[in-house]
């Protein structure tokens, strides 16, 4: 019992302490948790449904991040582009799954802003298993589409309202004798859907108007019929992708072609047509709807629930006409709609300045009143009148006398004054070149222009006690007259500056035979001041003296940074390197450093597709963009081109160089930003490091050298050690190019030709040429090795034309020895392609050989066109439309997708040996029957390398494959043994 009490007042004595504690902690912890969220920032998922670069989907980014970023509380912005009106694919949206999922399983979605119809139904979809189930605010979005949503919870948004009507009321306010409406959209769903909706919103004003679909037209046709359009007549632009041959066009140069076409205004419904021809109209805006929609994501943020805001349907349209397009059309600006607003208008004062003008006038009116109020007045001041009149007139005798030009500045406004002798000598009329608003310094020598200035400096800073300067001006006729300007500034108690005038009169005359001394000494005889003024001349002179020194002190400065620094990017040059070298191992010849040699890859392709422009840019930022990735030990160099060296000193070790090679890597993968394009590259690092790798300066950097090259072999985009093995593989390398460079002048090269047959009618279908080598020195060398060199240092060029050259020589001679009908196919690098003059040598060896385009094939690998799309699909586009065909050789190694696959200017894929080598495996044999299978559906010859065995030979024949090649048929001939061949063949 004494037990049970003792144990029972020592629970009591912990309890209650322990009460308090618990209860203190449940009141502090929910404001330490609040604390907690709010400080952390809010997640917005922005998804577009088109591709970045589309305008309209640029300007609703551009008003949703500035609304966004506008708010007391930033949020952080995450954006996402489906490019659905690119890649309209299955495909296209299993991969924006995976990456939706990856990026933010484990970043919780707070709102998803979402733009167009595409990204809407996406987020529908997913947003539960993807998104955190976030609210969706949407944007871009039509009536039509808004009503087809089933599920609408958690759901708000701004309606992409299509109202025709607005705009055709304004047209028909600006032109009442329009009759006649164009409307143009194309045959995609949404298109189809748009047109009908606004020929039935036009239909619905009853107004008698005629309405005319284009949507059955080409692209040539619909111009063709705008462009002789009567006066009763407006074209009306909705949507257009896609004419009605289904071809796939750029909205803004088809807006711009229609409007350069059509005879009469072009409206329509978006504003991203402005600047493309539109005219105008009530046009849906698409920064407008982006900065709604951020808008009603701010207040869910901000605690508001989705269901609580209601759907936005108006306020997105601007009422925008085109000054330009009004111009064009001589419709006057006074029949626009009331409050129509318009955009390329020429600078009007009274417009601008309007409530100035009119209060200038309100002023003069009233100063008008006050000088009748003054004239009671003027009794008592007509003596001090009459004062002022004589005194103005001896003023003005003397000067006319003097010759002198007096010149006045009001320093509050900056309103120049010159008496009528300035016009006289220069024969300008009053207000001609607009000198009373600075308009005089245009005629003033520029030799002479900046001395003036300085003088003029010099004295309103208070550095000499009156202006004085000499310098010409130009007169009407073109001929130059010296003036010696004098003057001084009025300064109030202030010391603010209130006038500044003074006189100047033609020294012509005698500029060029009096001296300053004798100018200085008359002006000693007439007043004691000039005294004055000529000391501080001299004085000024003195000045000028040193100043000059100063001057050529900063110029020496200025050679000494050209001389040690690259002009383009700033970063020290060669030279200030190889200093820095020497130095660095004079003073520490026990020390330890590391040499890294950058060169960026592909870069002469960027110049080339870009421009040296752009070029230059890229080379900018990435000066800027090592010295970003620096930790402030590193020294950075540029050599020129795309060579960049950074030199670290005092390293610790060999983890710390790979640390620093890799940051460097990974710091270039993040993109460039340049004039709105994203550019991505990737950089090639050789190292050498002091003193393993080299003891002076020239030693490092050529050690360095080689293992970039070696980099670059590896893949580029990677980093290399120099090694003393490289040595070596650099030198071998140095020896096969250096008797390259001969072995056309030589004669050392030689074309094999392997024959390809038909396997419907076992005929030899032609040949394709293989180039090989046999040098006196080197012996056979292996293509496999010296085109990758021959590419590398662009002999590939004079070869590639070379192998062309020859290969459609032989072929038209075998058809001159009765085998008619042989066709040549002839592989081509991307050093080729990449020519601008490519197309025409193309054309013209077959002009030379005079071999039909028809019997030529070129030969692509699929790696070129995932590199180099845009800048050589023009040119085979072109060759193909000649007859030559044009191959995608090693089909199925690459990874264009079947939609890119679409686009290729190609006649022909050519099966890569690999699939051919393993048909014996169940997965294998499918894969390569599908590729005979695509390749027929997209109207494609499919051939089919390396067979060399009678089972493959009756695989393909099975799936229908075009075409063979391969050591079943024939191993590469020489060219002398190939008509004997052709004739054994024939004959057996």
């Amino acid at each position: 019992m004494g037990v049970g009490r003792f144990h029972l007042k020592g629970l009591q004595s912990w309890l209650v302490p322990l009460i308090l504690c618990v209860m203190l902690w449940a009141f502090l912890y929910p404001s330490f948790t609040a604390s907690a969220e709010e400080a952390l920032p809010k997640n917005v998922l922005v998804l577009h449904s088109y591709q970045k670069g589309f305008e309209w989907t640029d300007e609703q980014s551009t008003g949703i991040e500035e609304t966004l970023k506008g708010t007391g509380n930033v949020p952080l912005i995450y954006t996402e582009y489906m490019d659905w009106k690119r890649y309209p694919s299955q495909e296209n949206l299993q991969q924006l799954y995976n990456r939706l999922k990856f990026k933010y399983q484990n970043s919780p979605i707070d709102a998803i802003i979402t733009t167009d119809d595409a990204a809407l139904s996406f987020a529908l979809k997913y947003r539960q298993e993807l998104l955190h189930d976030a609210p969706i605010i949407f944007s871009g979005v039509n009536e039509r589409g808004v009503a087809s949503i089933r599920d609408k919870h958690n759901l708000t948004g701004v309606i992409e309202q299509i109202n025709s009507s607005q705009t055709i009321q304004m047209a028909l306010h600006i032109n009442p004798l329009i009759r006649k409406v164009y409307v143009v959209f194309d045959n995609s769903e949404s298109g189809l859907s748009t047109g009908q909706m606004v020929m039935d919103q036009i239909t619905s004003l009853h107004r008698g108007l005629e309405i005319i679909p284009m949507n059955r037209f080409s692209i040539e046709q619909i111009k063709q019929n705008v462009s002789s359009l009567s006066s009763d007549s407006i074209v009306l632009m909705t949507t257009y992708y896609s004419d009605s041959t289904g071809r796939i066009i750029e909205f803004d140069r088809f807006a711009s072609e229609l409007a350069d076409s059509s005879s009469v205004p072009v409206y329509h419904l978006y504003d991203f047509g402005l600047n493309h021809g539109a005219f105008g109209g009530s046009l849906i805006s698409g920064k407008i709807q982006g900065q709604t929609s951020a808008s009603l994501a701010l207040r869910i943020l901000q605690g508001e629930h989705a269901d609580e805001l209601p759907i936005v349907t108006d306020g997105t349209k601007r009422n925008v006409f085109d000054y330009n397009e009004l111009r064009h059309f001589d419709i006057s600006v006074n029949k626009l709609p009331k409050g129509s607003e318009i955009i390329n208008k020429p600078f009007s004062f009274y417009e601008t300045y309007k409530t100035l003008v009119l209060s200038i006038i309100a002023a003069f009116a009233v100063l008008v009143t006050f000088i009748f109020i003054l004239l009671f007045y003027v009794q008592l001041v007509k003596r001090m009148r009459s004062n002022l009149e004589k005194s103005n007139e001896r003023f003005s005798l003397a000067a006319y006398g003097s010759d002198a030009v007096i010149w006045d500045v009001d320093m509050s406004t900056m309103i120049y004054y010159f008496s009528d002798s300035w016009y006289e000598l220069l024969g300008y009329e009053r207000d001609e070149i607009n000198e009373s608003h600075g308009g005089w310094r245009d005629i003033v020598h520029p030799e002479d222009a900046e001395q003036q200035e300085k003088a003029r400096s010099q004295h309103l800073e208070g550095r000499s006690s009156y202006y004085y300067a000499e310098y010409r001006m130009r007169s009407k006729s073109g001929e130059y007259k010296w003036f010696q300007a004098r003057g001084k500034v009025l300064r109030n108690a202030a010391g603010g500056y209130v006038r500044f005038a003074g006189s100047m009169i033609d020294v012509t005359d005698r500029k060029g035979y009096e001296s300053k001394l004798q100018m200085s000494y008359q002006e000693l005889e007439s007043t004691y001041e000039e005294l004055t003024a000529l000391q501080d001349e001299l004085l000024e002179q003195y000045n000028k003296v040193v100043e000059n020194q100063e001057l050529l002190q900063t110029s020496e400065e200025k050679y000494r940074y050209l001389a040690y620094n690259d002009i383009l990017s700033g970063l020290p040059n060669r030279l200030s390197l190889s200093e820095e070298l020497e130095n660095f191992i004079e003073e520490h010849p026990d020390g330890q450093a590391a040499l890294f040699f950058l060169d960026i890859d592909n870069f002469k392709y960027i110049n080339d597709t870009m421009g040296h422009t752009l070029g230059d840019q890229l080379l900018v930022k990435a000066g800027e963009r090592l010295l970003e990735l620096s930790d402030g030990r590193c020294l950075h160099f540029r050599f020129g081109g795309d060579e960049f060296v950074i030199l670290i000193k005092d390293i610790d070790g060999y983890s710390e160089v790979v640390f620093c090679a890799e940051s460097l890597v990974q710091g270039f993968g993040e993109p460039f930003e340049l004039n709105d394009s994203s550019v991505h590259i990737s950089v090639s690092i050789g190292i050498a490091r002091y003193p393993e790798n080299g003891t002076s300066a020239g030693e490092l950097l050529k050690n360095a050298d080689i293992a970039m090259y070696k980099a670059k072999e590896e893949g580029k985009g990677t980093y290399v050690m120099y090694g003393e093995e490289m040595q070596r593989h650099f030198d071998e390398r140095m020896i096969v190019e250096h008797h390259l460079r001969n072995a056309i002048a030589n004669n050392e090269l030689s074309l094999h030709y392997q024959p390809l047959v038909d396997i419907g009618s076992g005929d030899i279908w032609g040949f394709e040429a293989l180039l090989r080598w046999n040098s006196p020195v080197l012996g056979f060398v292996s293509p496999l090795s010296f085109i990758t060199i021959a590419e590398d240092c662009r002999l590939i060029v004079p070869i590639g034309e070379w192998v062309l050259r020859n290969a459609c020589r032989f072929t038209k001679e075998l058809h001159a020895q009765g085998y008619e009908g042989y066709r040549i196919s002839v592989n081509i690098s991307v050093i080729q392609l990449m020519l601008d003059d490519f197309t025409e040598m193309v054309l013209t060896i077959l002009r030379e050989t005079g071999l039909a385009p028809e019997y030529l094939e070129l030969e692509i690998t699929e790696s070129i066109f995932m590199e180099s799309f845009e800048a050589i699909s023009s040119k085979l586009e072109s060759l193909k439309q000649k007859g030559i065909g044009i191959a995608l050789d090693d089909f199925g190694t690459g990874y264009s997708s079947l939609s890119y696959l679409k686009q290729l200017p190609i006649t022909t894929l050519k099966i890569d040996k690999s699939f051919i080598d393993s048909i014996d495996a169940p997965n294998n044999m499918s894969l390569a029957s599908s590729i005979v299978t695509i390749g027929h559906d997209m109207g494609l010859n499919v051939t089919a390398e390396g067979v060399e065995t009678q089972d493959q030979l009756a695989f393909l024949e099975r799936t229908n494959c075009d075409k063979i090649q391969g050591y079943f048929i024939s191993r590469p001939i020489p060219e002398k043994e190939v008509a004997a061949w052709v004739a054994a063949r024939t004959a057996g």
